[in-house]
C-alpha cells in the first residue's frame, strides 16, 4: 500500500482554518492513492501556548465539530489518518493524536511523556498510561507523539504489542535535528517496523520547527524525506517486511533474529 506524511504550517488558535486544511491534506493523500496519512502534532489547535488559560480556551473536545469533520472526511474517502490536537476532556487537557478511518474513529493516544516546551508545559498526563496499538484493514498501527521518540521503551512496547507501522505526529523544533536524522531510522530498524513522522516546517512564537518529516522502512532506510518543504510525501510500503522479524544474509549460515533473540529476563536492573 501507499502511506504518506504531511508537512505543513499550523495556525495557533484557529481551529476552523486548521481543520479545513487538514481535511484538504487528507483529500490530497486519497487522490494520490494513499491508504494512510499522518499529520503533525496538534495540527488542529497549534502547540505553542504560554499559559494554561489559553491552552484550555483553544483545546478541542473529541465530540466537537472539528474532530467530526476529520472523521467524516476519512469515512467519505475510505482512508486512514492520524491527526493531532490538544484535547479538552472535562477539566483536563491532553496532547492527543487520534486515528480515523473508513468506519469512523478507531482510537486515540494521549501523550505519556510531556517535555517542558510549548503547551505541553501546561497539559495533563493521562490518568492511565497505556500503549496505543490499533488493528486495521491495512495493518497494525501504533501511535506515539513527538518527544516519545526519545524513549526506546515506547516504540519497543508498541512493536511487542503488534504494531507494524508506528505513526509519530511531531512538533520537532529546529534544535532537535538529531531526532529526524538518527532517532527515527534507529527506532524503525531496532523494532523492524515502518516509522512515519509528520512535522511542521513553520514557526510558532519563538519556536522554529525543523520540518524533516520522514517515512522509514523496517531496515532503517529513509523512503521519503520532506526536507524543509511544505507538502505531502509518500512511499509504497510492504507490510510483510514488518511481519518478518529476521535478517538473512546467507540462509543457514548468517541469520539474525533481533526480536526473537531478545532475553528480557536479563534486562532488569
Amino acid at each position: 500500500m501507499k502511506a504518506s506524511a504531511v508537512q505543513c504550517e499550523v495556525s495557533e488558535g484557529d481551529a476552523p482554518d486548521n481543520t479545513a486544511r487538514v481535511c484538504d491534506w487528507i483529500e490530497q493523500a486519497a487522490q494520490q492513492g494513499c491508504s494512510l496519512v499522518v499529520l503533525p502534532e496538534c495540527v488542529l489547535t497549534g502547540y505553542g501556548y504560554n499559559n494554561r488559560e489559553s491552552l484550555e480556551q483553544n483545546a478541542l473536545p473529541m465530540d466537537g465539530p472539528e474532530v467530526a469533520s476529520v472523521i467524516e472526511t476519512c469515512r467519505r474517502l475510505r482512508i486512514w489518518a492520524v491527526v493531532g490536537l490538544f484535547e479538552l476532556d472535562g477539566e483536563r487537557v491532553h496532547n492527543t493524536a487520534f486515528l480515523a478511518g473508513p468506519d469512523g474513529l478507531v482510537g486515540l493516544h494521549r501523550k505519556n511523556h510531556l517535555p517542558y516546551l510549548g503547551g505541553d508545559r501546561f497539559a495533563d498526563l493521562p490518568a492511565t498510561a497505556t500503549h496505543s496499538v490499533f488493528h486495521t484493514a491495512i495493518g497494525v498501527i501504533g501511535i506515539a507523539i513527538c518527544y516519545e521518540i526519545r524513549f526506546p521503551e515506547v516504540t519497543r512496547t508498541l512493536m511487542l504489542a503488534g504494531a507494524e507501522i508506528i505513526a509519530l505526529p511531531t512538533n520537532w523544533p529546529i534544535v532537535s535535528r538529531i531526532l529526524a536524522e538518527q532517532f527515527a531510522p534507529v527506532r524503525a530498524a531496532e523494532n523492524m517496523v515502518y516509522f512515519i513522522a509528520a512535522n511542521r516546517n513553520d514557526s510558532d512564537g519563538d519556536i522554529q520547527y525543523l520540518g524533516r518529516s520522514l517515512i522509514v522502512d523496517p531496515f532503517g532506510n529513509v523512503l521519503a524525506d520532506a526536507a524543509e518543504e511544505t507538502g505531502l510525501i509518500s512511499a509504497e510500503i510492504d507490510i510483510e517486511l514488518s511481519r518478518n522479524k529476521k535478517i538473512v544474509f546467507e540462509a543457514g549460515k548468517f541469520e539474525l533474529s533481533p526480536i526473537g533473540d531478545r532475553r528480557p529476563e536479563s534486562y532488569r536492573i
